[in-house]
């Protein structure tokens, strides 16, 4: 394409030694002794240039997305599992109770005429929704005020200020800082339990409702 510009356009050769780090159009430019011709040159080139590679750049990016699909596909398979793992002894725990609820002990007394709003956050909201779901249970069984809901961390700036109370889960521990500035401004207080401690308090409603009440007290 630079012979044909030469012979049948009437472009310079390059006719400078420029220093190889100058930009290629740059260069072009001044090796041409300033050739407006040559700028139309390196537009040609750049052209034909993304002709050539654009095929071979959208094949890899559908190779790259297939890849980016089927481990997004594995990591849900596996999330559901772990829910249906933690899952599956709370249910037992459940149906196994045979306590009425009248019978049931009285209310942590830090608790007793508190509104309690509180959020639990994961990172797909998964096993939040577990210990959520525990923390209501146990709220009935001890009649204590409690509210509780669970969500995706990232999806909660625009409703943590309806808390009183945040849940941080173990696989989203590493923004407690960045959370923990946010929380102090809002006057919520951020909690976050450790891994084993985290999957017991799923399966134990009452337990979830008295951790609840030292990590309040403490």
């Amino acid at each position: 394409i630079g012979k044909f510009f030469i012979d049948f356009l009437g472009m310079n050769g390059f006719i400078y030694a420029m220093p190889w780090a100058l930009p290629g159009p740059i260069g072009t430019f001044i090796d041409t002794n300033f050739q407006p011709i040559s700028l139309v040159l390196v537009v040609v080139l750049l052209v034909v240039d993304f002709l050539i590679y654009y095929p071979f750049c959208k094949a890899y990016d559908n190779v790259l997305c297939k890849q980016e699909a089927e481990t997004l596909a594995e990591e849900e398979a596996e999330e559901g599992k772990a829910v249906k793992a933690a899952a599956a002894p709370a249910a037992k725990a459940v149906a196994a109770e045979t306590t009425p609820a009248a019978n049931a002990p009285a209310a942590p007394s830090a608790l007793k005429g508190k509104d309690l709003r509180v959020l639990v956050l994961c990172a797909g909201a998964g096993t939040s929704a577990l210990l959520a779901n525990a923390l209501k249970e146990g709220a009935a069984e001890l009649g204590v005020d409690i509210t509780a809901n669970a969500g995706a961390y990232g999806s909660h700036y625009a409703i943590m200020d309806q808390y009183n109370v945040i849940v941080l889960a173990p696989q989203v521990r590493t923004y407690y800082n960045e959370m923990k500035a946010d929380t102090d401004r809002l006057g919520i207080t951020l909690l976050s339990p450790k891994g084993k401690e985290y999957i017991d308090l799923t399966k134990d409603p009452k337990g979830a409702v008295a951790w609840i009440e030292e990590n309040l007290e403490a």
